[in-house]
């Protein structure tokens, strides 16, 4: 990334284009609050798992 202003800018667009996406998910399909949370973690644990092994990042502080 070019500089971290740049980074910031597209953490908080994704961040509001997630949100849209699980807003309209839950009206779809009368998701609960708590649904729509575990799906959010699950897809995290995939993707920390696939960044991991990609890129070989330890993510233990």
């Amino acid at each position: 990334m070019a500089n971290l202003d740049q980074k910031t800018i597209l953490l908080e667009q994704t961040y509001d284009e997630i949100k849209v996406i699980c807003n309209k998910f839950q009206d779809e399909s009368g998701a609960t609050d708590m649904e729509v949370k575990t799906l959010l973690r699950e897809l995290a644990r995939v993707w920390e798992k696939d960044i991991d092994e990609d890129y070989d990042i330890d993510w233990e502080v």
